[in-house]
C-alpha cells in the first residue's frame, strides 16, 4: 500500500469511496453479530465512514485507526465533537465521547 496515494485522495478530496451513508450490509445485518452494547468496535482505514456515527447512536463505541489526519479532522467536524489529541509514541490519538482514533 502506498500512503501517498490516500494522502492526495484525501487532499484532493477524491473520496468516491466514501459512501454518503452507513453501509448497508453492516445496518442489515450488524445484529446477527450479537455484540454487547457499550462493547468497543474496531474499524481499520475508518476515514470518516457514516459506520462511526451510526455505531455510536446504536450504542457502541467506535476505536479506529487511519493514515489521513485531513479525513479526521473532518470525521469530527461532520460529527460536530472537538477532539481530544495527544500523542502516543509515534501516534497521534484523537478521542472524544465513545470514539478514539489513531493516525500514525
Amino acid at each position: 500500500m502506498n500512503a501517498n496515494f490516500w494522502y492526495e485522495r484525501w487532499e484532493k478530496n477524491e473520496i468516491a469511496f466514501h459512501e454518503s451513508k452507513p453501509n448497508t450490509l453492516l445496518v442489515r445485518y450488524f445484529k446477527e453479530l450479537c455484540v454487547v452494547k457499550g462493547s468497543r468496535i474496531f474499524l481499520p482505514l475508518c476515514g470518516k465512514t457514516l459506520d462511526i456515527p451510526w455505531l455510536i447512536s446504536n450504542g457502541y463505541r467506535v476505536a479506529g485507526a487511519e493514515l489521513s489526519k485531513l479525513a479526521i479532522e473532518q470525521l469530527f467536524i461532520e460529527l460536530g465533537l472537538e477532539p481530544k489529541i495527544s500523542g502516543l509514541g509515534e501516534t497521534d490519538h484523537y478521542s472524544a465521547k465513545n470514539i478514539d482514533i489513531f493516525i500514525p
